[in-house]
């Protein structure tokens, strides 16, 4: 109840006792009812107002937690706008690795990683690639590896039991390097092995030395 209908009220409850100075019992307890139902509404009205201004402080609290958290949003979204348009460095080549354009490449010789027309790696493979290993997970931990491997343009004979071709060879050796570096705890979700053959030559075919660099494995990390 309103504060203009209490102050009425009470004056009606002052009219009525000066009325009733001289008045009967029923008119006393008239008037002690009305005076009861005055200081209940009172207090109706006391606790209203006191609800009213908590809600209001409830208000007030929500809308400064809702700026806060604004503030926060409009925070967050300008780091991440800065982390689109600046993309964070790539890893600089670890030692040995060549730069490239699209990443960082590493190459073993074959006659390094196995035996002649064999696919399984030697104990000196095994040295050389325990520092590619490494490399991966601390230089290039978790970027894409592709593993390729190729081999010189001479037919397979002594080994044609095994190898249907080059290719075939050239697969297997691949394969036996990505296993490897599974072993070592490469995620295997992140390599691709990859099979070329007698293509791709980095020299000529026609002296031993050429051939030599030819038979090879590449590691290649993909930067881009």
């Amino acid at each position: 109840m309103g504060l203009n209908r209490l102050a009425g009220l009470g004056l009606v409850l002052v009219a009525v006792a000066f009325s009733a100075l001289g008045c009967c019992d029923p008119e006393k307890k008239q008037i002690a009812a009305l005076q009861a139902q005055y200081n209940d509404l009172s207090s109706q009205n006391t606790d209203l107002r006191d609800q009213v201004a908590q809600a209001r402080q409830r208000q007030s609290d929500l809308l400064s937690q809702l700026d806060a958290k604004d503030s926060e949003l409009a925070r967050l979204q300008a780091e991440l706008a800065s982390a689109k348009a600046t993309p964070p460095p790539k890893p600089a080549a670890a030692a040995g690795w060549v730069s490239t354009p699209f990443g960082d490449k590493i190459t073993v010789g074959s006659d390094i990683l196995f035996a002649s027309g064999k696919a399984t790696l030697t104990a000196e493979g095994n040295s050389a690639l325990a520092k590619i290993a490494n490399d991966l997970k601390t230089t290039y931990a978790g970027l894409p590896v592709r593993v390729y491997g190729f081999t010189d343009n001479d037919p397979i004979l002594k080994t044609k039991n095994l190898w249907t071709d080059n290719l075939d060879l050239s697969a297997n050796r691949a394969m036996a390097v990505t296993r490897y570096l599974w072993s070592k705890g490469i995620n295997a979700e992140v390599i691709e092995t990859i099979a070329m053959g007698s293509t791709h030559f980095v020299a000529g075919n026609s002296d031993k030395a050429g051939k030599a660099k030819n038979r090879r494995v590449e590691i290649f990390v993909v930067k881009k």
